[in-house]
């Protein structure tokens, strides 16, 4: 039996790749929010993992060494050493490790209370660090 495990790597720590999979991330998350029954969980998910990718390139192009993590203000915090304003950015990080794991799995309570607002928020907070990182790394 073939297991996902035993596919050969490929080199993940290059900003482009991490670039255009958050890209991906972030325009899936805007088109579900415009359907017409949009999934407000995922989305929402959608938009910290969109975010994580963001910040991963980032850190990436300032050499960087690619770690296990999702959590968004810690990440956040490593890039306090290279731009004190996305450092900064905390609120945002707050907002978008909320759903770090709620409303991944069937039965999870807390996707019940993803609403329209909460999607709306985590898009607006991906598209802050978003924003910065790209004037940052001078990308239009």
């Amino acid at each position: 039996m073939f297991y996902m495990n035993n596919m050969p790597r490929k080199p993940t720590e290059t900003t482009k790749a991490w670039l255009r999979y958050a890209a991906g991330d972030l325009a899936v998350a805007q088109r579900e929010l415009d359907s017409e029954i949009p999934v407000y969980h995922t989305i929402c998910f959608l938009c910290q993992s969109s975010a994580e990718k963001f910040i991963k390139g980032f850190l990436i192009s300032c050499g960087w060494h690619l770690e296990k993590t999702h959590d968004i203000v810690e990440l956040l915090g490593y890039c306090s050493d290279y731009d004190s304003v996305l450092g900064s950015m905390i609120v945002e990080g707050a907002i978008l490790n909320e759903y770090i794991v709620a409303g991944r799995y069937p039965g999870d309570v807390a996707a019940e209370g993803i609403s329209a607002d909460a999607a709306k928020e985590a898009l607006e907070a991906v598209h802050r660090i978003r924003a910065r990182i790209m004037k940052l790394m001078e990308f239009n």
